[in-house]
């Protein structure tokens, strides 16, 4: 199985990072990150493609950048499973950690267009 992370903003800030402040706390913060929309959309429509095209054969994980212990898990598990070197786990966690970004089985996809091309050699190498 291909293990798929996909990093995105969230709708609203209110999730957790402040303790209920933001969102639909004390500070209104309901269209504060709307300028991310067009790229929400984008990731939607890449997981949909993705899912229809190698159905059970992959596990998507979308999250938000600032889940820093979930995606650290993510690059260990990948390290473990000989997926990627230490470094190159380093080296995500300090420098690819971002918005929009796709990790396959912890390689950094440079595109949302050329994520499938990796989905389908980790699925060979797999085999």
């Amino acid at each position: 199985m291909v293990e798929i992370m996909i990093l995105r903003a969230e709708k609203e800030i209110g999730m957790g990072c402040c303790g209920g402040v933001c969102g639909e706390g004390f500070i209104e913060m309901r269209d504060e990150f709307k300028h991310h929309e067009k790229d929400r959309i984008q990731l939607g429509e890449l997981y949909q493609y993705l899912s229809t095209k190698f159905g059970d054969q992959i596990q998507i994980t979308y999250l938000d950048p600032r889940n820093v212990l979930i995606i650290g898990a993510y690059f260990i598990k990948q390290w473990r499973k000989g997926h990627i070197t230490f470094l190159h786990a380093f080296n995500n966690v300090t420098r690819q950690i971002k918005y929009n970004a796709i990790f396959v089985n912890g390689k950094y996809s440079e595109s949302s267009a050329g994520c499938d091309t990796l989905v389908e050699e980790m699925l060979t190498l797999s085999h």
